[in-house]
């Protein structure tokens, strides 16, 4: 039986639970989605050993290392067993002592686990190249309030191919973007999430995206991704101000009002300072329609300047109401079959 496997070979759909054995901090900073940490040192111990390796010597470091984790074993064969069934795949950074010594544990103690070859540095580069091809993508555009991501999810429950990329970035985009949002990942750990869910999609089929800037929050997009996403035809959804302003009152005055203020400052440059107080004011006094109304006004602006330097990216528009998202979805997936002449 082999004991290693590419990450690349392993079946989407088959039951596997990935055990990331690399320490916490490694974790953090990026991983394999659905993977559980069960670090063979913590933070300070590989500091330690790392220290010992560099200024005693490779043998001392790896007997200290043998020293911190013969403890843990029993604990961490426990936890290990008790993810059984599931198909058991090991990796640490770069397939090497920490995921084969917990690996060859778990094979004696009768658990058939696999390691990954090249383990989590394998895995990036391999997910990397799967990134970089190229895709059936069409861009789905539109002003601040439009309701894009609704529209998205509503054509992907209508079996479109979607990915919401920022939904993926805990971020809506904007200076109010982290709002009501959980905390953004790492741009590694996003471009771990957006492979999950790439690898979810037929290549042959178009693929919609909401069409995004190179950042979104403090997650940066894979520069081989934006380059296609410039490339692709943009569809535009063009809806009245009124229910721009109402979808967004909606989805802001459950908000505290500080942090809408606060946000509100971190444009007070472009804003202008009488605007801005304006702005302010109306949040103060629950006025949020007046707020959102001159807040729009920048937004739109700065909106219509980045789609004129579009030059050479195919651009159509579609006019939606606003009003019932079931309808509004409904026309734009009619839109996007007679664009790209398929039939999802």
């Amino acid at each position: 039986m082999s004991y290693s496997t590419s990450f690349l070979e392993i079946p989407s759909d088959s039951n596997v639970q990935f055990i990331d054995v690399r320490a916490p901090v490694e974790f953090s900073q990026g991983h394999i989605p659905g993977a559980l940490n069960i670090p063979l040192f913590e933070n300070e111990e590989r500091t330690e050993i790392g220290t010992v390796y560099k200024h005693v010597g490779k043998d001392q470091a790896f007997q200290l290392g043998k020293k911190i984790a013969l403890p843990k074993v029993e604990s961490i064969l426990s936890r290990i067993t008790g993810l059984l069934p599931a198909s058991i795949i090991i990796y640490c950074w770069r397939g090497g002592k920490r995921s084969t010594e917990i690996c060859k544990l778990v094979n004696e103690a009768g658990i058939p686990a696999k390691r990954i070859i090249g383990g989590y540095k394998g895995y990036r580069r391999e997910i990397r190249e799967i990134i970089e091809q190229p895709r059936k993508l069409l861009m789905l555009g539109g002003k601040t309030g439009s309701g894009k991501t609704a529209l998205l999810h509503g054509l992907k429950a209508k079996g479109l191919q979607v990915i919401d990329l920022e939904g993926l970035a805990n971020h809506k985009g904007s200076v109010f973007g982290h709002i009501n949002e959980q905390p953004q990942p790492t741009t590694e750990q996003f471009e771990n999430n957006f492979f999950d869910e790439l690898n979810k999609t037929n290549p042959e089929k178009i693929l919609v995206l909401e069409n995004e800037s190179y950042v979104i929050g403090s997650v940066h997009l894979p520069p081989p991704l934006l380059l296609q996403m410039r490339a692709a035809p943009l569809l535009i959804v063009d809806l009245p101000i009124k229910a721009r302003i109402k979808r967004l009152v909606k989805d802001y005055t459950s908000t505290n009002r500080q942090e809408l203020i606060d946000a509100s400052q971190r444009i007070a440059e472009k804003l202008t300072k009488p605007k801005l107080q304006k702005v302010i004011q109306f949040i103060e006094k629950d006025d949020f329609e007046s707020a959102c109304e001159i807040l729009l006004g920048y937004y739109d602006h700065y909106y219509n300047r980045g789609l004129g330097n579009r030059k050479n990216q195919d651009i159509s528009y579609l006019l939606l109401k606003g009003v019932d998202i079931d309808t509004d979805v409904e026309k734009l997936a009619v839109a996007i079959r007679k664009n790209t002449n398929s039939s999802f």
